[in-house]
């Protein structure tokens, strides 16, 4: 009886809801990836369903593990984390002149997309241990984070190193650190710009400048901006209808299925389809949000800041980036991008969340 009672708890605490949620987005990104490669065979489809499958037997081991018992490895689980970041730099077979992955048989993984989630969990709970919000601990937060996000830099994933900052920020603001503080961190960031530059590779600052005019490099770096401009726009209200956006079908988008997987759902769904896309992951946010406003534990609020800012920032690029408004930076589109690293690394964020969630005595409104 006493079993029987844990697991009515145990489900009566789950937020199906937001699990539809996540699994509707995952099977538009297999239906819209499928579309993306259509003729090329279901080799990218069949490898995103094992993620998938992979990632929901994650969520559920985080799920039973409890967010708690990871505040108290996330010290132990951050170390090892720097630790493969540097080796990594020295060891990891370079893809496309960067030192991103590791390879393990026929798979391949990222370590810093783990290590978003490493990093909300040590970051909430060094936080959560100081009452003093004093200039010396905003500097330790600091350095902690620095820790990690500058071998992501150093990859180069200027991309990931980004969400490494917004994670950082999210925490600071959840934990409440004072304004002006808030302010000298905002203001570094962006002396950092210029001061930055020379160090960027070419690629990164060609990037940057077709960003700003596309037209400076049309057949070149402004290619992949112009052609995601031309398939967004295409789709008009209701699209072009699925398996019939022309962009992708004639291969004049480049990373149809990662990059830029919201430009082929746009012009094959239209406004309509990318609203729906948009009020999906505003479902999600919210519920994330609800959590932390629920939660008495002050670790989880935390979390919750740093794991809210990590998706936020995901959409807000990677929709940016497809429309070019925003320089492209390869983030991906949460669930919905083809790719292991990032849907296992949010899958377990998720079975974490969740389990905060068995503090509340019935499933939270």
């Amino acid at each position: 009886m006493a079993e029987s009672s844990k697991l009515k708890q145990v489900f009566a605490s789950l937020d199906l809801p937001l699990i539809a949620a996540i699994a509707i987005l995952y099977g538009l990104g297999v239906m819209t990836i499928y579309s993306a490669t259509y003729g090329q065979g279901l080799g990218y489809v069949e490898r995103q369903l094992i993620n998938g499958i992979v990632a929901a037997m994650a969520m559920v081991v985080f799920f039973f593990i409890g967010v708690r018992r990871f505040f108290e490895w996330s010290y132990l689980l951050y170390g090892l984390l720097v630790i493969s970041l540097i080796a990594l730099l020295f060891l990891g077979d370079a893809t496309r002149g960067s030192h991103r992955w590791i390879y393990l048989g026929g798979f391949a993984f990222q370590p810093s997309e783990m290590g978003k989630l490493i990093l909300c969990l040590a970051l909430a709970r060094f936080l959560a241990l100081k009452k003093d919000k004093s200039f010396s601990n905003f500097l330790k937060v600091l350095g902690l984070s620095a820790a990690s996000g500058l071998f992501v830099l150093l990859q180069p994933d200027l991309g990931s190193s980004i969400i490494y900052v917004v994670i950082t920020i999210s925490c600071l603001w959840v934990w409440g650190l004072p304004k002006k503080y808030f302010a000298a961190l905002v203001g570094s960031c962006l002396a950092c710009i210029p001061i930055g530059w020379p160090f960027l590779r070419d690629y990164q600052k060609l990037r940057i400048l077709t960003f700003l005019n596309p037209n400076i490099d049309p057949l070149g770096a402004g290619y992949n901006v112009i052609q995601s401009r031309i398939a967004v726009g295409s789709g008009g209200v209701f699209g072009k209808g699925f398996l019939k956006g022309t962009q992708s079908k004639l291969q004049f988008l480049p990373e149809p299925h990662t990059d830029f997987i919201f430009g082929v759902f746009a012009e094959e769904f239209g406004f309509i389809g990318a609203f729906l896309v948009f009020c999906l992951y505003a479902f999600v946010i919210w519920r994330i949000l609800l959590v932390g406003l629920k939660s008495k534990d002050l670790r989880v609020k935390i979390f919750v800041g740093g794991f809210t800012g990590w998706i936020l920032f995901h959409v807000f690029e990677s929709v940016g980036m497809s429309m070019g408004l925003l320089p492209v930076t390869g983030l991906a589109l949460p669930f919905m991008s083809y790719g292991g690293s990032s849907i296992i690394s949010l899958s377990c964020g998720f079975g974490l969340l969740l389990s905060a969630c068995l503090d509340f005595p019935k499933r939270y409104e």
